[in-house]
């Protein structure tokens, strides 16, 4: 025979939580959502910055590969600019905004075509950005532009410098003052080039390339 159970017992099963018990059980809530929020954002932040340096690390590496590229084929072909005059292959007088501008070989022709496998490329150093210029064929003509491509950003400064055949680095090219004839200077090749790139966040980078 079933047996009744006390008044009292059946009260004290049928309660809940109290106020004060939900109270402190938000806030414990709220302070561990606070704490996984706090390391969310920081996995986050972490992730994000890893990310910009890797971008960034990957823009240097391109950049010097295309610099070292460049450097290394040089040609002493002499170009024609727009108005016809014969330029060395080598200068650094050409244009005033350019830092160099030389003749590289190398050039890629997977399809064969007729052209040269010579082109003409310049390098300037503007609003902190190195940026690579070539043209579609070596003689300039009037009206003919040069493709920009930007190679590394957030450049402090940029420096290049001239191996002569006397081991006397010189900051221009031709050099000048060396009693040479022009025709004598137009395909003159350095016997190495210096490049220094100052960067914001990674210091000096030094690289030097010898001529064949």
């Amino acid at each position: 025979m079933p047996t009744a159970m006390p008044p009292s017992s059946l009260h004290n099963r049928q309660q809940g939580f109290t106020l004060l018990e939900l109270l402190i059980a938000s806030i414990i809530f709220a302070i561990m959502a606070v704490m996984a929020y706090g390391g969310l954002d920081n996995v986050l932040s972490n992730s994000k910055a890893s990310q910009q340096a890797l971008s960034r690390l990957q823009q240097i590496q391109q950049g010097i590969a295309i610099i070292s590229r460049d450097f290394s084929q040089l040609v002493p072909r002499a170009v024609r600019d727009e108005y016809g005059n014969i330029q060395p292959a080598l200068s650094t007088a050409n244009n005033i905004d350019n830092l160099v501008e030389f003749t590289r070989g190398g050039r890629p022709n997977p399809a064969n075509l007729l052209r040269s496998t010579l082109v003409r490329v310049a390098y300037q150093f503007d609003d902190e950005e190195l940026v690579r210029l070539q043209w579609p064929q070596l003689d300039n003509a009037p009206g003919m532009e040069a493709n920009k491509t930007t190679l590394i950003d957030d450049l402090e400064s940029v420096s290049i410098r001239y191996l002569d055949g006397n081991a006397q680095w010189q900051e221009e090219w031709p050099p000048v003052n060396t009693g040479a004839s022009i025709s004598n200077t137009i395909s003159t090749q350095p016997l190495a080039i210096e490049v220094i790139l100052t960067l914001a966040d990674w210091g000096e980078i030094r690289r030097i390339y010898t001529m064949n």
